[in-house]
């Protein structure tokens, strides 16, 4: 996933440029009518710019327009703006209420468009693929943390280093074993490295069940001296957020059978979801975290749990 930062300096250049050609097009006459936050924004930019005529908010709450007052709608003419277009269903439902309450013309301008979306503003400035997060300068910047030593993907030199987490089940897997699984068979390896020494090391797919994409946690062990000192915690955290910014749809695994093991997993978000007997491992947990800023969770959570 491409992630695009704009800072005021691109938006007051991409809005004036915008302004021009709303100028142009005699969209200067019409009321503006800013939705959502995003939308709000733009209008206080195209003001900036040197528009002068009536302007309008539509906040959202719960993902739905608040009702606009019809006396202002009324036989008027209305710019609807929003800073991101991303399927268009925003647009659709402010317009549908701008109708109803007697809107004598509608358009539609936007920072942004992102492509495959179902509607094509009349004015928009920039367009992006359907895998970019775009961040502006009212946007809550993705600011990731990780205190506990260096994360880095395993590299061919780690081969010859000492890593045991005291696990048997988990140490019969070597560190070339991780590393050949990262260069050849598409693991995701990343390991926490603190004063020259391997920490904690996770392993993990991507994996795809049905119309949703996901990640399958194969292995996270912390060395045996390590224990207790949050290194495995870093590395649930770095899942967790590659599944977030990178807009996967769940995490599913495997757990052993301990208490404590699960009630960490339960705290950071995991549900279990059902458990298998394993004639190696004994009995496993599966567990379950779904991106609900992005899918539905029961949905996911139906729709996988056949293939887990």
């Amino acid at each position: 996933m491409r992630e695009i930062f704009f800072d005021e300096n691109n938006v007051k250049t991409g809005l004036c440029q915008a302004y021009s050609k709303l100028v142009q097009e005699g969209f200067d006459s019409y009321t503006i009518l800013g939705i959502g936050d995003g939308g709000k924004h733009i209008v206080a930019g195209l003001i900036d710019c040197g528009f002068s005529g009536n302007t309008l908010l539509c906040p959202f709450e719960n993902g739905e327009p608040i009702v606009l007052d019809g006396f202002e709608i009324l036989n008027k003419k209305i710019l609807v703006c929003e800073d991101t277009t991303i399927t268009g269903k925003s647009f659709l439902r402010v317009y549908a209420q701008l109708r109803e309450l007697g809107a004598d013309d509608v358009k539609f301008l936007s920072f942004l468009m992102r492509r495959g979306s179902s509607i094509v503003p009349n004015i928009f400035i920039f367009e992006t693929e359907e895998d970019t997060k775009v961040y502006f300068p009212w946007s809550d910047y993705p600011i990731r943390t990780y205190s506990k030593g260096i994360i880095r993907k395993i590299i061919s030199d780690d081969i010859e280093k000492h890593f045991i987490c005291g696990d048997s089940r988990i140490d019969k897997t070597l560190l070339s074993d991780f590393y050949n699984n990262h260069r050849n068979k598409g693991a995701k390896v990343y390991l926490v490295e603190d004063k020259s020494e391997i920490c904690a090391i996770i392993q993990f797919n991507e994996i795809k069940y049905g119309p949703y994409n996901g990640l399958f946690l194969d292995i996270i062990a912390t060395a045996q001296e390590k224990h207790g000192n949050k290194y495995g915690s870093t590395l649930l955290k770095l899942i967790l957020l590659y599944m977030f910014y990178h807009e996967f749809d769940f995490i599913y695994g495997y757990a052993f059978d301990d208490d404590q093991l699960l009630k960490m997993y339960n705290a950071i978000g995991f549900e279990v979801v059902g458990s298998v007997p394993d004639p190696i491992y004994g009995t496993l947990h599966k567990l379950v975290t779904v991106n609900e800023a992005k899918v539905k969770k029961e949905i996911v959570i139906t729709t996988i749990r056949s293939h887990i």
